[in-house]
C-alpha cells in the first residue's frame, strides 16, 4: 500500500483561449506548477511547461477599380480626361500584417502606408489613385495598369498581391475637307484658255484620335498631283494644301468648272467637298461687210448691174 501511494497520480484539465498576439507570435508556451503538503509538514512542488506552435499563414488580397471621368463634359473620350482608382485591401491570412504599401508604376498613388491590418479586416479608404489620359492612350483605345500591395507579417518574408484594371475608350476618327478656288482672269477680266484656278484644300482632324497617311485626291488634271505639307494630323489640327488647274475652252464655254475632292486617312472614313468656280464669259462677235460693184464695159452703172457683198464674221 505504501508503494502504491508513492506512485499514485491524479489528472486535471484546463483550457486557454488563443489571442491574435499568440497567432502572430507563432508559438504559445506556458508553465504549470504542482504543489503538495508533506506528511511531516512543508510542501513539495514540480513544474512542467508546454509549447504549442501554430501555422503562420500570412496572405493579402488587392481589388482595384477604375472610373473614367469626362473632365470637360463633352461626352468624348479625349486626352486630359482622367481615371480615378479605388483600392480594397484585405488581410486573407491568419496573422496581423503591418507596413502595408501600395505601388503602381503608371499612376499617382495617394495614401499609406497602412500601419496594420488584422486577419479578416478590410481597408478601402487609405489608398486612392489618379491617371490623366494622353493622346497615345486614346489612339490605342485602351489603358491597362497593374497595382501591387505589400504587407509585412510578424515573421517571414513580405506577402504581396496584384490586381489590374483595363479602361477602354471610344475611338471616333474623323476628318473634314474644305475646298475653295480663286480664278485669275488676267488683265482683260475674262476667262481665256490656260488661265489658272488656284484651289485651296483645308483638312481638319475633327475626331478624337491621331490620323495617319492623310491624303487629298481630286480628278482634275494637275490637282491629282497635289501634295500636303505632312501626312499626320493630331486631334484638332488642320493643314492646307494648294494646287492649280488651267482652264480649257470647254470650261469657258460651260461658264464654270465644278469638281469634287476627297480627303481620307488610315483611321477615318473619307470626306468630300465640291467647288463651283464661275468663269467670266465675254461673248462677242464682229461683222465686216464689203461690197464690189461691177459697172460693166461702159464703166457706168446701168440698171440690173450687180453689187457683190462679202460678210466676214469673227468671234472676238
Amino acid at each position: 500500500q505504501r508503494a502504491q501511494a508513492v506512485y499514485a497520480h491524479t489528472n486535471g484539465t484546463a483550457t486557454y483561449t488563443l489571442t491574435q498576439a499568440d497567432i502572430d507570435a507563432g508559438t504559445f508556451t506556458n508553465i504549470a506548477t504542482a504543489t503538495g503538503t508533506k506528511p511531516g509538514g512543508g510542501t513539495v512542488s514540480d513544474d512542467d511547461d508546454d509549447t504549442q506552435a501554430f501555422a503562420n499563414m500570412p496572405s493579402i488580397q488587392l481589388e482595384k477599380a477604375g472610373t473614367l471621368v469626362d473632365q470637360n463634359g463633352d461626352g468624348i473620350d479625349s486626352a486630359g480626361d482622367k481615371i480615378t482608382y479605388t483600392f480594397v485591401v484585405r488581410n486573407t491570412g491568419n496573422v496581423t500584417l503591418t507596413n502595408i504599401r501600395l505601388t503602381d508604376p503608371l499612376i499617382a498613388i495617394s495614401g499609406g502606408p497602412l500601419a496594420s491590418l488584422a486577419p479578416g479586416a478590410i481597408n478601402s479608404t487609405t489608398f486612392t489613385g489618379v491617371y490623366w489620359l494622353t493622346q497615345v492612350d486614346i489612339d490605342a483605345g485602351v489603358f491597362t495598369n497593374i497595382a501591387t500591395v505589400t504587407g509585412t507579417p510578424p515573421v517571414g518574408p513580405d506577402v504581396t498581391d496584384t490586381d489590374d484594371d483595363t479602361q477602354r475608350f471610344v475611338r471616333n476618327p474623323a476628318l473634314t475637307l474644305e475646298k475653295s478656288g480663286t480664278f485669275d482672269a488676267g488683265a482683260d477680266g475674262f476667262a481665256d484658255p490656260g488661265e489658272l484656278i488656284t484651289y485651296t484644300f483645308v483638312v481638319r482632324n475633327t475626331g478624337n484620335v491621331t490620323l495617319h497617311h492623310v491624303t487629298v485626291t481630286d480628278p482634275l488634271p494637275g490637282l491629282s498631283a497635289m501634295t500636303l505639307p505632312k501626312s499626320t494630323l493630331a486631334v484638332g489640327e488642320s493643314m492646307t494644301g494648294t494646287a492649280t488647274y488651267a482652264v480649257t475652252q470647254a470650261d469657258i464655254d460651260a461658264g464654270f468648272v465644278a469638281n469634287l475632292a476627297t480627303a481620307d486617312s488610315d483611321e477615318s472614313g473619307p470626306d468630300d467637298d465640291d467647288h463651283h468656280e464661275p468663269l467670266p464669259q465675254d461673248p462677242m462677235l464682229e461683222l465686216t461687210k464689203t461690197g464690189t460693184f461691177d459697172a460693166g464695159a461702159d464703166g457706168f452703172a446701168d440698171p440690173g448691174e450687180l453689187i457683190t457683198y462679202t460678210f466676214v464674221v469673227r468671234n472676238t
